[in-house]
């Protein structure tokens, strides 16, 4: 055992793909900060424009999911909200035209990333699990060169130990036999342990708000970016 990551263990080595593969919350940040500026003269004074935009988010979840159009619906109606109703039609407009270019953005890898996959991939039987929208997921995916890496692909609703327990079972593998990868505790490495399974922290400079958790008991493997991986995936001589 390596780290606390036991390589003999591994039967399907899972990655996460936004914000540990490429780039992701630094657009949704950006957005949060565009749209406090563009509400700012139309609410009334005391309103935390960001805290309601992730109320509204974390209220939609249910309804929604996850993603860009589910974040610009949010933005569309805590902007209608919290202005009472006195938004302007031009910055309803803006809102969607910054949603537009998200879905629209060029994939941005981040470092290492096609290094890692492919020293790793030799080894272990490869496994892209992402949440989201799926048709702007898999338009990530397709560009991104990485796809041929991976010999499944699943973007899910959620990620929690019902659907990892249905990613196992569809790969033919006990829930003790993944290794998840990712960059959010909540989503990509809790639910795996509580299942047996094993996971490896690649903590992230950003994190959204309703992905952040605190009061977890869990011992966690971390490290601090994707190139540590291989060393503790791999039984190295």
């Amino acid at each position: 055992m390596s780290h606390g990551i036991d390589p003999d263990r591994i039967a399907v080595l899972a990655f996460d793909a936004d914000d540990t593969l490429w780039r992701s919350e630094d657009s949704f940040h950006a957005a949060e900060v565009r749209f406090c500026e563009l509400l700012e003269p139309h609410t009334p004074a005391g309103i935390d424009t960001m805290a309601a935009l992730a109320a509204t988010e974390r209220a939609n979840l249910s309804i929604t999911g996850y993603g860009v159009k589910a974040f610009t619906l949010s933005m569309v109606e805590a902007a209608v909200t919290i202005s009472e109703g006195r938004v302007p039609a031009s910055v309803i407009g803006e809102l969607i035209e910054i949603s537009h270019e998200m879905l629209t953005e060029p994939v941005q890898l981040l470092p290492n990333v096609p290094e890692v996959l492919a020293a790793v991939g030799p080894h272990h039987r490869l496994v892209l699990i992402t949440k989201g929208d799926l048709v702007h997921q898999t338009r990530k995916i397709t560009t991104s060169g990485l796809e041929h890496h991976f010999d499944h692909i699943e973007v899910v609703l959620e990620k929690d130990p019902a659907t990892y327990r249905r990613i196992t079972t569809d790969l033919g593998i006990a829930p003790g036999g993944l290794c998840m990868v990712g960059n959010s505790v909540r989503s990509d490495v809790l639910p795996v342990l509580e299942l047996g399974g094993q996971a490896i922290h690649v903590p992230y400079h950003l994190t959204w708000e309703l992905e952040e958790v605190h009061d977890h008991q869990m011992a966690i493997v971390e490290v601090e970016s994707l190139a540590a991986v291989p060393e503790l995936v791999l039984n190295e001589p």
